[in-house]
């Protein structure tokens, strides 16, 4: 763990890991409940796996932004190559 993390990252991290994974799973859902029949079921949990995508996503930008302003990275001096005279 890096000096800037704290419990209110952990928790951000682990939100959206599960966000992600109940998001795999509604796609599962979305996709077993396609049909030609009726789009409800299918609409439901194709809304459902947009919306814990995107969460998860947005967990995770948060949390990189508040570690971010913590630990702010140094830049790096430019590389330089010695040639051989």
């Amino acid at each position: 763990m890096n000096d800037g993390d704290n419990a209110s990252g952990e928790v951000l991290r682990t939100l959206g890991l599960m966000l992600n994974l109940s998001a795999i799973v509604a796609f599962a859902l979305f996709l077993s409940t396609l049909s030609p029949t009726g789009s409800g079921p299918s609409a439901l949990a194709g809304t459902i796996t947009i919306v814990a995508f995107l969460a998860s996503l947005l967990c995770f930008a948060i949390d990189r932004h508040r570690t971010e302003d913590v630990n702010p990275r140094v830049a790096a001096a430019p590389a330089t190559v010695a040639a051989e005279v």
